[in-house]
């Protein structure tokens, strides 16, 4: 499933390419919340990915917003079996994530992070340590950018709850136009649509050839049976 932007002027580079330019830690972790945000994208759609390695992943149009995951697989028609796979794809995403993180991605194994995810969380970002032990050690099923939003919200209540102990107006100052500064949004739909529109293509493909079919063979039998009746009155 390559050449998601065949018909578009995108330039891309591979993670591991960007990776490669140092870029900051605020940095990284932007890519991997919408890495995330794929990658929901990408299971809400009825599929999940066949390769994690930073190679399989691009960066298009130096946009660190535009990820593209190069193979995807089908997900399972299989309730249980599709929650597994869902659920693998969310861990095997954190592994590569702590790999990048601490240098170690070409060295690591699933089990010895486990078991020694405490050497491993001083490289992760300090706020995000819960989440990534979640996944890793509790096999928690939980979107890195659904945990995000969720961070984010409760770091701003509490910043709102000191703000208001100072007897000033912390939701004023909390609050612009409505919306919490800071959140992260959840989704990236509008950019992955784009990126990931062959998903609903192969989908509707596969959907209209079994329109397509029986169709043939009705319009068969009519003409057939046209046939049939004109040679039965000459």
């Amino acid at each position: 499933m390559s050449n998601l932007f065949k018909n578009k002027n995108y330039e891309s580079i591979s993670l591991a390419e960007w990776l490669s330019n140092h870029p900051s830690e605020e940095e990284i972790r932007t890519v991997f919340l919408n890495m995330d945000r794929a990658l929901k994208y990408i299971h809400d759609h009825g599929y999940c990915i066949e390769v994690f390695y930073p190679t399989e992943i691009q960066i298009l149009g130096n946009e660190i917003d535009h990820i593209q995951f190069k193979k995807l697989l089908e997900l399972s028609k299989d309730i249980d079996r599709r929650r597994q796979m869902i659920k693998e794809d969310i861990f095997n995403s954190s592994l590569v994530q702590i790999g990048i993180y601490s240098n170690s991605l070409k060295y690591l194994k699933p089990e010895f992070v486990k078991e020694n995810f405490d050497s491993f969380q001083q490289f992760i970002p300090s706020g995000d340590v819960p989440y990534y032990r979640g996944v890793i050690q509790r096999g928690a099923a939980v979107y890195f950018c659904e945990f995000a939003i969720e961070k984010s919200n409760r770091d701003l209540q509490d910043l709102e709850r000191q703000l208001g102990e100072g007897g000033g107006d912390g939701k004023a100052l909390i609050k612009s136009s409505g919306k919490n500064i800071g959140i992260e949004a959840i989704t990236n739909d509008k950019i992955n649509d784009s990126i990931y529109s062959q998903i609903n293509g192969l989908k509707d493909s596969a959907f209209i050839n079994i329109l397509i079919l029986p169709t043939l063979v009705l319009l068969g039998l009519l003409v057939l049976s046209i046939v049939v009746w004109v040679f039965s009155i000459v």
